[in-house]
């Protein structure tokens, strides 16, 4: 059997045992929040909080209506958590499963799916806040908000990939866990979510550098402007092409190490 068609065997397993990495998931919470009074319910407060204390203060930095830039910074930051939570998962996702690699025969893509299905669990949460934020939208509806539903497949999809990618590499070179942690620090204040682009200058062209933004903007534009951003959708899309083809021949190459790197 080739290392491919192994790889595939794999994700096939893994994709079969969903009692097992979704209560390995709901475990992960359980015990991040045991013996607290709000137990999940920190996740929204604690979010709901933030996003309040950012509003009051950069929202005297800018010229839109305090109803609009709460809505934009909502909806901002609350993608940029799911992002920058799933990206510093994944990198973990291995190493935080060491005992499980170490001592039992349970496909390597398990606790890929683990990490990503309780970061999608705090999303959830996050995504009520976020929900309840658009009460305040000052646009009309329209069937454009629609494509936020494809949007957020293309962030599960991303998340596989991602974790594929960056679980074995951290495991195998830890400095880069903490290269991307700091990264992700350095990209959040890169990214429009406490600042509006201007149609032109260095912020707008900073935001288009940035491919956070492009996520960001397939889920916020659609909901707060009623627009579809084409040239965000065309970077998300091909950046998954390439993520899913790395993904495959990442993990493909290190299955056979991982044991030897956690």
């Amino acid at each position: 059997m080739n290392q491919f068609t192994a790889a595939l065997q794999d994700w096939s397993s893994s994709a079969r045992l969903v009692p097992l990495w979704s209560n390995l998931a709901l475990e992960d919470l359980r015990d991040r929040y045991r013996r607290t009074v709000l137990g999940l319910a920190w996740i929204i407060a604690s979010f709901a909080l933030f996003v309040t204390v950012k509003v009051f203060v950069f929202g005297q930095l800018t010229n839109v209506s305090a109803k609009e830039f709460g809505i934009y910074v909502t909806l901002g930051f609350g993608l940029w958590t799911y992002i920058n939570a799933m990206v510093v998962d994944a990198c973990t996702a291995y190493m935080h499963s060491r005992p499980w690699i170490l001592g039992t025969s349970t496909p390597y893509p398990v606790f890929l799916l683990q990490a990503v299905f309780r970061n999608w669990l705090i999303f959830g949460m996050i995504l009520l806040v976020m929900a309840l934020a658009m009460f305040w939208k000052t646009t009309p509806w329209t069937t454009v908000s629609l494509s936020v539903f494809p949007a957020l497949l293309v962030y599960a999809v991303s998340s596989l990939w991602l974790a594929a990618i960056l679980a074995p590499l951290c495991a195998r070179y830890r400095d880069l866990f903490h290269a991307v942690q700091t990264s992700m620090r350095l990209i959040f204040f890169a990214t429009p979510i406490l600042w509006i682009p201007a149609t032109s200058g260095r912020l707008m062209l900073l935001a288009q550098l940035n491919p956070i933004s492009h996520f960001v903007a397939i889920v916020r534009d659609p909901l707060m402007y009623n627009r579809l951003p084409m040239t965000s959708w065309s970077v998300v899309l091909g950046i998954n092409a390439v993520g899913l083809v790395a993904g495959a021949v990442v993990y493909t190459a290190t299955r056979r190490r991982i044991a030897h790197w956690v």
